[in-house]
């Protein structure tokens, strides 16, 4: 998932959300916060902003230094392959245009393969008859919700209900969507790092209850 810089960003410091939220829940960047799977995260920044149609959004920025060894790995460029074996040399007839390799399939069966096809076991009756009831049987559909959570998915709900509900500021104008961002190392808001590895989750914030819903891209 990738972020995308907005407009209109306001740095929340610690200072205010000290004294908007308690100062009680105060907490200076760069302390550890230890999630559920053990891992910890560090508080870098909180910012808010009113664009992309989604009215007013949270933003919580956390360092995990170790997020790179906790999310399948998809760098490498697409040419990254074994290079083929060493073909055998192509010859042509010039007359016919037809092109072979030594060593070529002709297409046909060697007759021994053939002998031993009908020498194979059969399959076993009842293995047929478990089979054919399957086909009837009633396919559960896919979860896509599932397959789109991050593998670091429930250490993020955890920081949306925990660490980022406690701190909404108020009576100040209530957020509708709380957006959760873990990366490896200290980036900018809005800069690129091709090196680094960073997560985002987008929850919805009910106007009426205090949850994170969670809300995939």
């Amino acid at each position: 998932m990738s972020g995308v810089a907005v407009i209109g960003l306001a740095l929340v410091p610690s200072a205010v959300l000290a004294g908007l939220a308690g100062a009680a829940l105060a907490q200076e960047p760069g302390a550890d916060i230890t999630l559920p799977s053990g891992a910890v995260v560090r508080w870098l920044e909180t910012r808010h902003d009113n664009s992309g149609g989604m009215g007013l959004t949270y933003r919580f920025r956390f360092v995990m230094p170790d997020l790179a060894q906790r999310v399948p790995a998809t760098v490498g460029p697409a040419s990254d392959f074994a290079p083929d074996e060493a073909r055998a040399p192509i010859e042509i007839d010039t007359e016919s245009d037809e092109a072979w390799e030594d060593g070529a399939d002709d297409g046909l069966i060697d007759p021994a393969t053939l002998e031993d096809l009908a020498q194979a076991d059969l399959p076993d009756p009842a293995d047929e008859e478990a089979a054919d009831a399957l086909v009837g049987a009633p396919v559960l559909p896919a979860a896509p919700d599932v397959l789109a959570q991050d593998p670091v998915h429930e250490d993020i709900v955890w920081l949306c209900e925990n660490w980022a509900l406690p701190r909404i500021a108020a009576p100040a104008p209530r957020p509708s969507q709380i957006v959760i961002s873990l990366a490896d190392r200290e980036i900018p808001f809005g800069a690129f790092d091709p090196e680094a590895v960073q997560v985002f989750e987008a929850f919805g914030l009910p106007p009426d209850r205090d949850a994170c819903e969670w809300e995939p891209w």
